[in-house]
This record gives structure tokens, sequence and C-alpha cells, in this order.
């Protein structure tokens, strides 16, 4: 169980927009939990296979999220996600709105809008990741990261459930 099967990844840079469809070996409840719980999220939700540090995670409709990434080598934070949950419809839909202050050290961070959607297809779940882009320049780092975080989740699936 955990691992990843398929991934497809759809790009539409007219609307700034990128989909990504994954397949995991995994449950739909295990999945709805890995993305809901912070002592779950804390083990995958990042591109550098780091442990995050959660700060604030409150995941119901206008709840608030921070997240930083701390560096293992000194004190200071590699990097600093905050958002607010848009939708939370357990176990099929979680949408939350984002500021990424990791890339490039940016002050201001980089907005985006992300929609998850969660099919159970027997004992897998499908997860389409629908994420809305301000600006088109982050399209290759976001799916290079959120490639990244999903191989991590993957694995941390197949070695939790």
């Amino acid at each position: 169980m955990g691992y990843l099967t398929k991934i497809n990844l759809l790009e539409e840079p007219e609307k700034h927009e990128i989909i990504i469809d994954q397949v995991f070996d995994a449950p739909i409840e295990s999945m709805w939990n890995a993305w809901t719980k912070p002592e779950q999220i804390a083990k995958w939700f990042n591109s550098a296979c780091l442990d995050i540090d959660v700060i604030e995670f409150d995941v119901r409709p206008n709840g608030h999220f921070r997240f930083s990434i701390p560096n293992p080598d000194s004190k200071q934070i590699l990097g600093e996600y905050t958002g607010t949950y848009v939708t939370v419809l357990s176990p099929y839909e979680l949408s939350f709105d984002v500021k990424d202050f990791s890339i490039n050290k940016n002050p201001n961070g980089i907005s985006a809008s992300f929609k998850t959607l969660f099919e159970s297809v027997g004992k897998q779940t499908l997860l389409r990741l629908i994420i809305k882009l301000e600006d088109e320049n982050y399209s290759e780092i976001i799916t290079t990261g959120w490639t990244q975080s999903f191989e991590n989740l993957a694995s941390y699936l197949k070695n939790n459930y």
C-alpha cells in the first residue's frame, strides 16, 4: 500500500493552471488523513524531504495554516507557507489558497489556489490537484515541488498504512 502508481500532468499556460492526477495505492480515508492531520502532513508535504514545522493548522472553511521548513544545518528557515482553507468536504475535496515564501526568498510570497479532489477507486485513491497560479513563472517550480511531495506522500503511506 502507498505506492504511487500513475501520474498525469496537464498544463494550461493560458489559464495559469496545472492539473496533476495521481493514483495512490491507499484508501481514500488514509489519503484524507495524510492531508488533514498535522502530524501526518508534516512528514511528506515538502520537496526537500524534511519534516516541516506545523505552526498553525485549522482544517475548516476559513481556517488557517502555516508551515515552515527548518534548515537542519542552521537556525534559518528554508521556506514558509501560509494559507486559508476554502472548501473542506471530507473525504472528497480540500481547497485552499496559499502564499509561498520559500521561493527565492520573495518577501511578498507567491500566491496560488489549490483544489484537491479525492476519488475512491477500489483500494486506491485518485487524487486530482488543480493549481491556479498568479504568476506563470511559478509553473516549473511548483510542478517539480508537487511531484517530489507526492513521491514523499506515496512513501509515507507505504510505511504507515
